[in-house]
């Protein structure tokens, strides 16, 4: 059965005239069965636990991401077996309509259409209900790649979904590689932005369907952020298999969907003064992050320092004073005025060796008010308010470590 599911693909990949058919089967990434036990506490205190992995050079291999969803085994994974449903797991996939389908397998095309812009493509996938789904981007603008779904049981009434992969949006057409910019941290956080938005709008359809209610879009609502959680020790041991491995990802939510943080973590190679100093020093940021264009310091005590920064990105720009404040283990830096106002990020710092240190980033802001463009694109997908802290945290962080080692 899964040699026929694998061959229909393959016919299904030359009828849609593909010149080099790629076919689904299991993505890169993952989480191993001791990972996963290790992090199950986590998945019940947070939202979701997830895994950024690069090569040596910094490009991106794989992301992973896990979360727990309040509904039976079956009807999770109920929420990918029909791609006409799919607007259901993101409002940004309006378009999806099934090419051919056999025995588990399915190929379809699918478009998210914008004002100015659209992506489309063709997809495949194989179904091996009610564990796994093995997904493939055959033809798109975006760029080709391939994810992997797995559903396991975590008691009678609910899932654990773990969802790996990658996209190379360097194959993608030319506006994804200019919002990109040919950045390896871009594409990595681009990757893990687009798949916490599937995996947490996989979530909201699975227990919505749980609970017996029409499929409809997802909504948000109430407030965001709220105080900042910082990594405990014990944590920081759960964690400790995948910090090996890369850039770890954590995200809180509130009662109503919403973002109450967004953490990114990772073992950096360099004494704890030495990234505590780099951080602690905005005048220097410019020579760190290629994003940062212009920063002002005006006024400065041992303890604080009042300055404002300008954020320039492919086709916005962000402008904000902040205020930064020394604090245990880190810095506390606070959104005052301008486009990131009531934001706030915590550098928490815990050495590990003489030499070596995790560095865990953990940071909230009202994304959607930050620019008009990001307003219409969170008021269309709720779920980017997630993936898009967390992507810039990653970038953040991956700077920071580039300054430091």
């Amino acid at each position: 059965m899964g040699l026929n599911r694998y061959l229909s693909l393959l016919i299904f990949v030359g009828i849609a005239a593909l010149h080099q058919p790629v076919f689904a089967a299991k993505a890169p990434g993952g989480f191993s069965e001791k990972e996963l036990n290790s992090i199950k506490p986590m998945l019940r205190r947070h939202g979701l636990v997830g895994l950024s992995e690069t090569d040596s050079k910094g490009n991106p291999t794989s992301m992973t991401l896990a979360l727990r969803v309040k509904a039976p085994r079956e009807i999770a994974f109920k929420t990918i077996e029909d791609p006409k449903n799919y607007y259901y797991l993101s409002t940004l996939l309006k378009e999806n309509n099934i090419i051919q389908e056999h025995e588990g397998a399915k190929a379809w095309s699918w478009a998210s259409r914008h004002k100015l812009f659209s992506f489309t493509g063709i997809n495949t996938i194989a179904l091996f209900p009610p564990r796994r789904a093995d997904v493939a981007f055959t033809k798109s603008n975006i760029g080709s790649g391939s994810f992997t779904f797995n559903f396991y049981e975590d008691g009678k009434d609910h899932t654990i979904v773990v969802l790996s992969g990658i996209l190379d949006v360097e194959s993608s057409e030319w506006l994804i590689r200019f919002l990109v910019g040919g950045n390896p941290a871009m594409r990595e956080a681009m990757n893990v932005a687009i798949g916490t938005m599937l995996i947490k709008g996989m979530k909201s359809l699975a227990e919505r369907m749980a609970r017996g209610k029409k499929l409809a879009k997802h909504r948000t609502r109430g407030k965001a952020g709220g105080t900042m959680r910082i990594v405990s020790s014990s944590e920081l041991k759960r964690l400790a298999p995948l910090l090996v491995r890369g850039q770890v990802i954590i995200t809180d939510s509130r009662s109503g969907g919403r973002l109450r943080q967004a953490t990114v973590s990772e073992v950096v190679n360099a004494p704890a003064q030495k990234i505590l100093d780099a951080i602690s020093t905005p005048k220097n940021y410019q020579k760190m992050i290629k994003a940062i264009s212009e920063v002002t310091v005006h006024d400065a005590t041992d303890t604080e320092i009042d300055f404002s920064w300008t954020l320039g990105f492919s086709v916005f720009g962000i402008t904000s004073r902040n205020r930064m404040t020394s604090i245990e283990q880190g810095v506390l830096l606070e959104g005052l005025e301008g486009d990131l106002k009531g934001a706030k990020w915590r550098w928490q710092i815990v050495p590990v060796e003489e030499n070596k240190a995790v560095i865990a980033y953990h940071g909230f802001a009202h994304i959607g008010k930050s620019a008009y463009i990001l307003q219409k694109t969170i008021n269309r997908e709720p779920y980017l308010e997630h993936g898009l802290m967390v992507g810039t945290n990653m970038v953040m962080l991956g700077a920071i470590r580039r300054a430091v080692e």
